[in-house]
C-alpha cells in the first residue's frame, strides 16, 4: 500500500499535536485546579522498631529530588522511590509526583509529623501534619487513623457519620445536620442507607447535587468522602434530644466473582437544647436572625373604591413558614380581602433564609386621610440571647372623592365614620347669669328627679364609652366577630331565603363554616373542614361531614331529600358546635 505525500503530511502533524497535548497534560495542572502537597503514611498505629512507609505527593505542581524529611522519633533508612501519575477525567487534569520513603520508629507514646514547607514550581506549599500513637510502654492503641466521627467501632476503613453543624441549641434555633460516609475501599458497592426519622425536629432537606465520593486526608490517611444528604433541622422541645440509627449496607467485591456484605452505623449524637433564657412576649413570632419587619404601599394617594396592595414582608434567618398572617389595624372604611402570601426562602448548607410577604388588597369606601400604625414584630434572636423588636413606620394614604365624568359626583356615596362617631366628651358652657328662680314651695320630688337624673348622667356615659370601645374592637378582629356572629348570620340567610332552595342551604353551610373555622372561600373543602372540627370533637366532624354529603347528593339530583329536614338539621348542627366550640 502506498501513501501520498499530502497523507503522509498530515499523519505526521496529528502525531505531533497528540505529544504537544500529551506533554502538556503531564507537565501542567489543568486550569481550576489548586497545586497541593499531601503527606500520607501506611499506618498510624505503629509499635517501636516498625518500618513506616512515608509518601510525600505533589499534586499538580512539580520539584525536583527532596531530601527526606528530619523527624523526631522516626530515624530515616531508604529512599526514595519516586513515582508519576496523571489522570484526564471530565477534561480535567490531575498530576502527581510522590516520593516514598522508609523510617523505623524509634519514639515512644506519639510522634507528631508537623506541617512542613516545600518549594515548588508553584511556590511554597505547606503540607498537612499527621498524628502517630506508638503502641507499648502503656500507651493504649487507640485509633487515630479513622475520621473524627460517631462510629461504634474504631479501626474502621468505612465508617458513617452524623454531623451536627452545631451541638447546643435554644428552642426553635436551626442547625445543619450532614449525614455523610467515609470509605476506604476502592471496591465497594453502596447498596441502601437508612437516614433516621428526627423526633423532636421540624426539618428541611437541602437540595442539592446528587451525591458523589470526594478525596480527603485525614491525618495521613485518604478517605473518599461523600456527604448524602443535609437537612437543616429546628428544635420543637427542650431537653437532650438524640440523633442516631444512620446505617449503611454494602457490597465489598473482593474480585470478580465473590465478595462480602459490609455494614457501618453510628453511634447516637446529642442535641441539648437550651430553653429560651427569658419568657416570650404574647406577640413573640419565634427564634429568628436577624428578623427585620417592612410595610409598603403601592400608592400614597388614590380615589374612593380604587384598590391598593399593602405588602408586609418579614426577612431573616430562620423556619420563616412558621410566620403567620400578621394583625393589621384597619380603618373601618376599608374593605379588605384575604391576603396572598409569597415566600423566596433559600435552603442551603448554611440553613435557611429568606423573605416571606403577605400582600392585603384594600378599597377605601370613603375619602379621608388614614394612617396605618407603625407595625412592629419581635422574635428571640439566638445571636444575642434576647428578644429584639423591629418596627416598620407608619405609612400614611390619602383617599379623594371619586369623580365621575368632569366635575360630576358620583350618585353612590358613603357615610364616613367621623360623621357619625361619638364624641369622648361633651362641651358644657358654664352659666354666668342666672335669670329664673325655682319658688321655695316646689314639689319634693323634682329634688329626687334631679338627683336621678346626674347620677345617670355618668352611667350612661360609661355605657355609650363601652360600647364603642367593643364596636372598635370587632372592627379590628373582623375574623373573630365574624365566627362570634357565625350562627345568627346563619340562621338570617335561611330566614331571608324564601321558598328556601339547595344552592341557599349549601351557601348558607358554607358562609357558616368559613367563619367558624377560618377557612376561606379557596380553601374550603371538605377534608380541610374534617380536620378543623376533628380537633374539638371527633363525632361533630361527622355530622358536618354526613351534612355536607346529603347536600351534595340532593344538589346534583342523586336524592330527593326534604329542604325542610336539612334546614332544621344545619341549625341544630350549628347551634351543637357553638356549644361545642365554648
Amino acid at each position: 500500500m502506498t501513501t501520498t505525500p499530502l497523507f503522509s503530511s498530515f499523519v505526521r502533524l496529528a502525531w505531533v499535536v497528540a505529544v504537544a497535548f500529551s506533554a502538556l497534560g503531564e507537565g501542567s495542572p489543568a486550569w481550576g485546579q489548586e497545586a497541593s502537597v499531601e503527606v500520607t503514611v501506611n499506618s498510624t498505629n505503629v509499635s517501636q522498631g516498625d518500618v513506616l512507609r512515608l509518601t510525600v505527593t505533589f499534586v499538580n505542581c512539580k520539584v525536583r529530588e527532596i531530601d527526606p524529611p528530619n523527624i523526631q522519633g522516626l530515624e530515616w533508612r531508604m529512599g526514595p522511590s519516586t513515582s508519576n501519575s496523571t489522570q484526564w477525567i471530565n477534561g480535567v487534569t490531575t498530576s502527581e509526583q510522590r516520593f516514598t520513603y522508609g523510617y523505623v520508629v524509634t519514639g515512644s507514646k506519639e510522634i507528631q509529623i508537623p506541617g512542613l514547607l516545600w518549594q515548588t514550581n508553584e511556590g511554597k506549599l505547606k503540607s498537612n501534619p499527621v498524628r502517630l500513637l506508638v503502641q507499648g510502654n502503656g500507651s493504649p492503641a487507640a485509633s487515630q487513623g479513622t475520621p473524627k466521627t460517631q462510629s461504634r467501632t474504631v479501626n474502621r476503613d468505612l465508617v458513617t457519620s452524623i454531623e451536627p453543624s452545631k451541638r447546643t441549641v435554644y428552642l426553635g434555633e436551626p442547625l445543619v445536620l450532614s449525614y455523610k460516609i467515609y470509605n476506604r475501599y476502592n471496591n465497594l458497592d453502596v447498596r441502601k442507607y437508612d437516614i433516621p426519622e428526627l423526633e423532636g425536629f421540624w426539618k428541611e432537606t437541602v437540595q442539592g447535587p446528587e451525591a458523589r465520593w470526594e478525596p480527603q486526608l485525614i491525618n495521613g490517611k485518604r478517605y473518599n468522602v461523600a456527604t448524602v444528604r443535609q437537612i437543616v433541622a429546628f428544635p420543637q422541645q427542650t431537653g437532650t434530644l438524640v440523633l442516631k440509627d444512620f446505617t449503611l449496607n454494602g457490597y465489598l467485591r473482593i474480585n470478580f466473582f465473590e465478595g462480602r456484605e459490609i455494614q457501618a452505623t453510628c453511634d447516637p449524637v446529642e442535641i441539648e437544647v437550651l430553653p429560651l433564657p427569658e419568657s416570650a412576649p404574647p406577640n413573640s413570632l419565634g427564634t429568628f436572625a436577624n428578623l427585620t419587619v417592612e410595610q409598603s404601599l403601592s400608592a400614597d394617594s388614590l380615589r374612593t373604591n380604587e384598590a391598593v396592595t399593602y405588602e408586609v414582608t418579614f426577612r431573616g434567618a430562620g423556619n420563616l413558614k412558621f410566620v403567620r398572617e400578621p394583625e393589621v389595624a384597619w380603618p373601618s372604611e376599608f374593605e379588605v380581602f384575604d391576603p396572598e402570601v409569597e415566600d423566596q426562602i433559600s435552603i442551603t448548607a448554611k440553613g435557611e433564609r429568606g423573605s416571606r410577604r403577605f400582600k392585603f388588597v384594600a378599597i377605601p369606601r370613603a375619602p379621608g386621610d388614614y394612617v396605618l400604625p407603625s407595625f412592629s414584630a419581635t422574635s428571640f434572636d439566638p445571636l444575642t440571647g434576647r428578644h429584639v423588636t423591629s418596627s416598620a413606620p407608619a405609612i400614611k394614604l390619602h383617599v379623594a372623592r371619586d369623580i365621575v365624568g368632569e366635575g360630576e359626583a358620583s350618585g353612590l356615596t358613603f357615610t364616613h365614620q367621623q360623621d357619625v362617631q361619638v364624641l369622648n366628651q361633651d362641651v358644657r358652657h358654664i352659666l354666668t347669669s342666672v335669670s329664673t328662680f325655682y319658688p321655695k314651695s316646689r314639689p319634693p320630688w323634682t329634688t329626687w328627679a334631679f338627683g336621678l337624673s346626674m347620677g345617670a348622667s355618668p352611667l350612661l356615659f360609661g355605657l355609650m364609652a363601652l360600647a364603642r370601645r367593643k364596636r372598635k374592637q370587632e372592627q379590628r378582629d373582623v375574623r373573630g366577630t365574624r365566627r362570634k356572629r357565625a350562627l345568627k348570620a346563619l340562621k338570617q340567610s335561611l330566614a331571608q331565603s324564601s321558598p328556601a332552595t339547595i344552592e341557599a342551604v349549601g351557601e348558607a353551610m358554607e358562609q357558616y363554616l368559613m367563619a367558624r373555622t377560618g377557612l376561606d372561600r379557596s380553601s374550603l373543602t371538605r377534608e380541610d373542614v374534617r380536620l378543623r372540627i376533628s380537633a374539638k370533637d371527633e363525632g361533630l366532624a361527622r355530622s358536618w361531614d354526613d351534612l355536607w354529603t346529603a347536600c351534595e347528593m340532593q344538589r346534583y339530583g342523586a336524592s330527593p331529600g326534604d329542604l325542610k329536614s336539612l334546614t332544621n338539621t344545619l341549625i341544630e348542627l350549628a347551634e351543637t358546635t357553638e356549644n361545642v366550640w365554648k
